[in-house]
């Protein structure tokens, strides 16, 4: 089974990052019905650009329609369906059960994946899920992998390997609900979790903190295991992280799905990025509650050795940047370095020693330090290489027959070519032309020229048949192939007839 790695996408700019960063998949969500209100999403404009641009690379897009739908809202859901599904997005994760149906039976080749939202945790779930012709189960993240392993069901398996966790059963909190008055299940979520709380026990205090806030899970070490399970899909979390988050943790699990190993660096640089301590997460039976912090921690890099009411002292075990990100672990307080200095108080750029920042917190005590952002550390990030689709090319370039460029099944022709009077096209100058391919997604793997001695071809006519190729191989990889909409009827409920009992529902 074909391992797949899915990435967040909350914007444009996250979707290049986990496009370049490796994925072989994303999600995503429309401005409606997505499961994340507060992300910045996509529009219908951007959506359609965004399934293109995937698609080009071979990458897979599917579209959280994930809410629960009020029943005010079913056309425009079943809208936001059919534009999907002509625009060719690969597959909708569906929590709510009625569109879920309603969908199945009017678009039979459109692929339905069943959220987590749709608390998919017992065989009995997955089972009936495929029985209604669901292709794709995204997993509870309560399970274990040996729960997982004994869901039996031929029925591909999605699990989350990273990201944020929720304390409550999947797609069953209320919480945020009841306090805040806005919905998880409708995208809404407060985080109410990460709150701090008190627990009594007849009017006795017991415990207090973020007594319902879970660590960070980073399934990293335990991969082999999960890639040795009958899961299909391993999913980041992540739709409300930043392009150089998405961009980082999708090439750091590439690596892993690809049998490379991550090193030290690649470590500090994931709790640089975000993290509230690690944990293998149910999935392995650890603990997931960090009940001291709901917040980002960073990677530690120095102590407080000295504070004043202007400045604060530190001495650094790495380096410091300007414009970092900081964060004092005891005090729980943070603060962008807007001005460093250096141990003998002049302004630096950067320090790895002794180095001071202005107390504009009003630090009292000695504490650790943590770095929650960097600078450098973004721009190396955003910097990418950007993915290459690797193709194989064939010339043919025989005096009295058109000039032919043949690459996956396409082949595109030119002119005829002719015996050259002065001064032949080379074989390096072909191959220079048709390699030039840095505006496209594509690189050459492979190239052979069959071509006879002393031909003359027009290098502006090599430079257009290869533009051809890129046209004709770009257009296959974004062709849509649907067999189109089935025309339903449904009625609205008679809600008369079923208070008399009339029908048993």
């Amino acid at each position: 089974m074909k391992k797949e790695l899915l990435a967040p996408a909350g914007d444009i700019e996250s979707l290049y990052a986990a496009v370049h960063g490796g994925c072989d998949a994303v999600y995503l969500a429309l401005k409606d019905f997505g499961a994340r209100s507060f992300a910045k999403n996509f529009t219908r404009e951007e959506m359609i650009d965004a399934v293109k641009f995937c698609h080009l690379y071979g990458v897979k897009v599917y579209t959280t329609l994930n809410t629960l739908v009020k029943d005010d809202e079913v056309n425009k859901f079943l809208d936001d369906v059919d534009f999907l599904y002509n625009i060719g997005v690969d597959a909708v994760l569906v929590q709510d059960f009625g569109m879920m149906m309603l969908i199945r039976e009017m678009y039979p080749d459109f692929p339905v994946h069943a959220s987590t939202q749709f608390n998919n945790s017992k065989i009995e779930t997955v089972k009936l899920l495929k029985d209604i012709g669901v292709e794709r189960v995204v997993l509870s993240r309560e399970l274990s992998l040996d729960e997982i392993n004994a869901i039996n069901i031929d029925i591909e398996k999605e699990v989350f390997i990273h990201g944020a966790l929720c304390i409550s059963y999947s797609g069953n909190c209320l919480m945020s609900s009841m306090m805040g008055n806005r919905s998880g299940n409708r995208g809404e979520c407060t985080g109410s979790c990460r709150l701090p709380y008190k627990l009594y026990k007849d009017n006795k205090l017991l415990k207090d903190g973020y007594l319902l806030s879970t660590k960070e899970l980073n399934t990293s070490t335990r991969f082999n295991d999960l890639l040795n399970s009958n899961i299909k899909s391993y999913k980041i979390e992540g739709r409300m992280k930043s392009p150089e988050y998405v961009y980082f943790i999708t090439r750091f699990y590439r690596n892993l799905i690809d049998g490379k190993k991550n090193n030290i660096e690649d470590i500090d640089t994931l709790k640089i990025l975000f993290n509230r301590e690690f944990t293998e997460g149910n999935l392995f039976n650890d603990s997931i509650m960090n009940t001291k912090s709901p917040n980002h921690l960073g990677l530690k890099i120095g102590e407080v050795i000295d504070i004043s009411s202007k400045y604060i002292k530190i001495k650094l075990n790495r380096e410091l940047n300007q414009e970092d990100g900081i964060r004092f672990y005891n005090s729980r307080r943070g603060m962008i370095v807007n001005f460093l200095y250096d141990e003998n108080l002049m302004l630096t750029n950067k320090s790895d020693n002794i180095c001071y920042v202005k107390n504009t917190i009003d630090l009292k005590e000695k504490d650790s330090v943590y770095l929650t952002s960097s600078k450098v550390l973004k721009e190396k990030l955003l910097n990418y290489q950007k993915r290459r689709v690797l193709i194989d090319v064939e010339v043919n370039a025989k005096v009295g027959e058109k000039l032919s460029l043949k690459s996956g099944g396409i082949e595109v022709f030119g002119d005829v070519v002719e015996k050259s009077l002065k001064k032949p096209v080379t074989e390096d100058e072909i191959r220079d032309k048709v390699s030039r391919l840095n505006d496209t997604v594509y690189q050459i793997n492979n190239l052979d020229i069959n071509m006879d001695n002393d031909i003359f071809i027009p290098i502006s006519k090599i430079n257009e048949l290869r533009r051809n190729l890129v046209e004709e191989l770009n257009n296959r990889r974004i062709e849509v192939k649907r067999n189109g909409k089935k025309n339903i009827k449904f009625d609205k409920l008679n809600l008369e007839k079923i208070n008399n009992k009339s029908i048993i529902v």
